[in-house]
């Protein structure tokens, strides 16, 4: 096998979920011969997606478990302009350093961001995320807090009172916000309600607000109100996003960044 075309295991994890998602089983022999690892690393990481829920294991492969059908949904649209997202992702971690705090909330870019983070060393990561969480536990060189709450199947992530009285608990000193709309007039905005109260106690706890946002979403609003742009410290995004836009951001004081929308 060439070594150089192997995927990392988070990326293993994402493509079985893939398949399982749209095929409902996957056997051992076709994962190890499309993803170019052995049969007993395929074998090694359905165990683990068993022991996180997602499939249940049969002979010779393995069965999509229907509770998991929300993380199957979360799988394809993590592969939805994940060029992008892997590139705001790649500039959202230039601005930790070692020792810091960092807050990653729910949602696919998060997702990004927490595998970027496995490259780092000697920081705390406080997330509301399952997935995110899955990717980073057990890495020696990095705590991880994973706060409660109630899960919510679409997103993935804890919500609810016990996930928002947690975050009036701690301080970090960057948080990594994704959002399902950004608005001059209507400020951030998420899909939920109950995603929106959690990303509203986040903010209040980190001293710096990343807004992590593809050039889509720039101009849209969505159900759940999160918070005015005055929150909001920096903005990275693609360099699809309308130059006009982001002057109106300039003028509130938000420092902007952006990546190639072609990665």
């Amino acid at each position: 096998m060439n070594d150089d075309s192997r995927l990392l295991q988070p990326d293993r994890f994402l493509k079985i979920q893939e398949f399982l998602s749209t095929r409902h089983t996957v056997k051992v022999a076709e994962l190890s011969r499309v993803l170019n690892v052995s049969e007993n690393t395929i074998r090694r990481d359905l165990v683990a997606l068993e022991e996180a829920g997602i499939c249940f294991r049969t002979k010779g492969g393995a069965g999509l478990l229907q509770s998991s059908v929300s993380g199957a949904t979360f799988s394809r649209r993590l592969s939805q302009n994940r060029g992008v997202k892997s590139a705001l992702a790649r500039a959202s971690i230039a601005l930790v350093q070692s020792g810091d705090t960092v807050i990653i909330g729910s949602g696919t870019t998060a997702y990004e961001i927490a595998v970027k983070l496995c490259e780092m060393e000697h920081i705390t990561v406080i997330t509301s995320s399952l997935e995110a969480a899955q990717i980073l536990t057990g890495l020696p060189e990095l705590t991880l807090i994973l706060s409660g709450g109630i899960v919510h199947g679409p997103s993935r992530s804890m919500t609810g009172s016990p996930a928002e009285n947690f975050f009036d608990t701690v301080n970090a000193d960057i948080l990594f916000l994704s959002v399902k709309g950004v608005s001059i007039e209507k400020g951030l905005t998420d899909h939920t309600i109950v995603e929106a109260s959690v990303k509203q106690r986040m903010i209040d706890c980190a001293k710096r607000v990343v807004l992590i946002s593809d050039s889509g979403k720039l101009g849209q609003t969505a159900l759940g109100h999160v918070c005015d742009l005055s929150a909001v410290d920096t903005l990275i995004t693609d360099d699809a996003a309308d130059p006009a836009f982001l002057d109106l951001l300039r003028k509130r004081g938000i420092g902007i960044i952006q990546v190639s929308s072609k990665e």
